[in-house]
């Protein structure tokens, strides 16, 4: 099989992002593929409660500050996203997302037509899954596409 479009999805803070984007690459580099390295900034979550005048006593309060500190912050991970493909990939096209990862991705992948996704996993046990959760295998029972899991050891052989 031979990939045209790619799609490495990534934490920008996770120890395997590196990894995630040096597999992508290789496999993009084999077949000639278009590869996008996507990540995704979370949505504004609301400050505590108040009272709006729209929606009640007991709603959520999102603040200027906190709106502005978080369009900062993702402009920041931007940045950081950007710079991050520019030396590990540099034929790639860095993308930022917003929403909740797993299903971002799916729907960016799918509207992309993407032949592949490529994304970290760090292998947690029973215990670790049920209480941190799993990004991947959500991501995995989303995808529209075949998904390749890089696992942190498999990641420490991509180094330079």
């Amino acid at each position: 099989m031979q990939f045209k479009s790619i799609i490495a999805a990534i934490d920008i803070d996770d120890d395997l992002a590196e990894g995630v984007i040096r597999a992508a690459d290789s496999l993009a580099q084999k077949d000639g593929a278009k590869l996008e390295v996507v990540s995704v900034w979370p949505m504004l979550a609301a400050a505590g409660a108040g009272f709006s005048a729209e929606l009640g006593g007991g709603s959520a309060v999102v603040n200027e500050t906190l709106m502005e500190q978080h369009r900062q912050g993702r402009k920041e991970s931007v940045h950081l996203l950007e710079a991050m493909v520019s030396r590990l990939a540099s034929g790639a096209t860095p993308v930022m997302l917003d929403g909740e990862a797993a299903d971002e991705v799916a729907d960016y992948a799918k509207k992309q037509n993407a032949d592949l996704i490529v994304t970290g996993s760090h292998q947690r046990n029973f215990w670790g899954s049920l209480f941190q959760g799993s990004a991947s295998m959500e991501l995995v029972r989303e995808a529209p596409c075949a998904v390749f899991l890089v696992t942190k050891a498999f990641a420490e052989t991509l180094t330079d």
